[in-house]
C-alpha cells in the first residue's frame, strides 16, 4: 500500500537517500476498491505537491490525473 511506503523514514546510509528523485507508485483505497497512486516523495531543487495522485495504465500508456 502506498500509505506505507509513504511513511517509511529514509535512514542515513539507505540507498534512496541518495537519489535526487523518489517517485513512490502503489495501491491505495478508494472507498470499496482499490486505485493506483503515485507520491512524489523528494525531488531535489524543485518545489513538489504533497499531493497522492491516481494514474491508470491503458493501451495508450500512463495516464496521470
Amino acid at each position: 500500500m502506498l500509505e506505507e511506503l509513504i511513511v517509511r523514514k529514509l535512514d542515513e546510509g539507505d540507498l534512496l537517500s541518495n537519489a535526487n528523485t523518489l517517485i513512490y507508485l502503489g495501491r491505495v483505497r478508494e472507498q470499496s476498491k482499490l486505485g493506483r497512486a503515485l507520491y512524489v516523495a523528494k525531488h531535489r531543487g524543485s518545489a513538489c505537491t504533497d499531493e497522492i495522485v491516481p494514474y491508470t495504465i491503458d493501451d495508450r500508456g500512463l495516464r496521470v490525473g
